[in-house]
């Protein structure tokens, strides 16, 4: 097993994923609908990702809008308004080789979530996780999303500074990088200190950390 690449785990892991059932029902009377959950994707990936020696994770985050939203419904001449959450993110999902951390592919997926109480990025990045997975892995669902009509609502964006457009990216950085930084932070020459410490290639996270405490003391 070790000496096949992250391509070649990937496209073997594909060939044995079967197509996923839409087990989920989302919503309900005239609205319900059936969908894929994340635990149904989960289920058929994770056993064969430990067979084929591949950890897939969400390497970074990004909050490309943030919204609260407004819509208005009107039923017997009574106009009911309605407040609703809306996030949009961007992940990048990364598929590493087990056998050699330093080999993986990364893709990229882009999601909403909408809710009327405070769990609309939560969904999105419930959605971001799960599509990454379905796309990189060509996971079949048994139908195509767009066969089907999005119901037409109205929304308008609500005033307020607090629902301005914003912008984050988390990511985790490595011991390294973080060594990195802080030695641009004193003004140390990165190439001497690492000639001077014998840092190369092979060196491990837990040393990098160990110098970082020592400059940061």
């Amino acid at each position: 097993m070790s000496e096949l690449n992250i391509f070649q785990r990937m496209s073997a892991i594909t060939a044995e994923l079967q197509t996923v059932a839409k087990n989920l029902t989302v919503g309900t009377g005239n609205n319900k609908y059936k969908a894929v959950g994340e635990r149904n994707i989960l289920d058929a990936v994770k056993p064969l990702e430990q067979k084929y020696g591949v950890y897939s994770y969400p390497v970074s985050r990004t909050v490309l809008e943030s919204h609260i939203l407004e819509s208005e419904s009107e039923y017997n001449g009574k106009t009911t308004q309605k407040t609703t959450f809306m996030t949009r993110i961007e992940t990048v999902y990364r598929f590493v080789n087990v056998d050699k951390p330093e080999e993986y592919i990364e893709t990229t997926t882009f999601a909403e979530g909408i809710d009327s109480q405070d769990k609309g990025s939560g969904k999105a990045m419930t959605y971001g996780d799960k599509y990454a997975l379905m796309k990189a892995y060509k996971i079949s669902t048994g139908d195509d999303p767009d066969q089907n009509a999005s119901e037409d609502t109205k929304y308008t964006k609500k005033s307020t500074k607090a629902t301005e457009t914003t912008k984050a990216t988390t990511k985790q950085k490595s011991p390294r990088e973080m060594l990195i930084a802080k030695l641009k932070e004193k003004g140390i020459d990165a190439n001497e200190y690492a000639k001077e410490k014998g840092l190369t290639n092979k060196t491990t996270p837990e040393r990098f950390a160990e110098l970082l405490k020592e400059l940061e003391g």
